[in-house]
């Protein structure tokens, strides 16, 4: 696989780290795979098959056929124009299966009224504070009108 490697290398007219910036991997892991020290990954196969369209992916991983992939693919390929339903959407309808709901599936809750009754209490007055510091001591403040009565 080393030797199919280099060919598409050579037929690119390209280095190790060029070819290694084109298909996007470091250019070490692309000296190692050359030297022999790694195998070639799965992730840089595709990326190979990625950036290099033309090369057939039997050739590249078997070194059955030809380099040069020349026959097109079977699949149908994201932007093609074929139409998948001539019929312009009505084979979905006849093939739709009919739902008979019998009891209804999202029903609405009747809202909860809550009615806030205000009980009237006697108009209260603050007389006295205290507050009490961390050295346990303590200040008292006494309303004016609590002084006077």
């Amino acid at each position: 696989m080393i030797g199919r490697i280099t060919q598409i290398m050579e037929r690119e007219g390209l280095t190790p780290s060029k070819f290694a910036e084109a298909i996007g991997i470091q250019r070490s892991a692309m000296s190692h795979i050359l030297n022999g020290r790694n195998n070639v990954s799965l992730d840089v196969l595709i990326k190979i098959l990625d950036r290099f369209t033309y090369v057939d992916s039997d050739w590249l991983l078997f070194g059955k056929g030809e380099m040069v992939r020349d026959h097109m693919s079977t699949q149908p390929d994201l932007f093609s124009n074929t139409a998948i339903n001539p019929s312009g959407g009505q084979a979905a309808l006849e093939y739709r299966k009919e739902m008979r709901v019998d009891t209804p599936v999202n029903t609405i809750k009747t809202p909860v009224v809550e009615q806030i009754i205000q009980q009237e209490t006697a108009t209260r007055k603050v007389s006295k504070i205290m507050v009490f510091y961390s050295d346990n001591t303590f200040d008292t403040f006494v309303s004016e009108k609590n002084k006077k009565e």
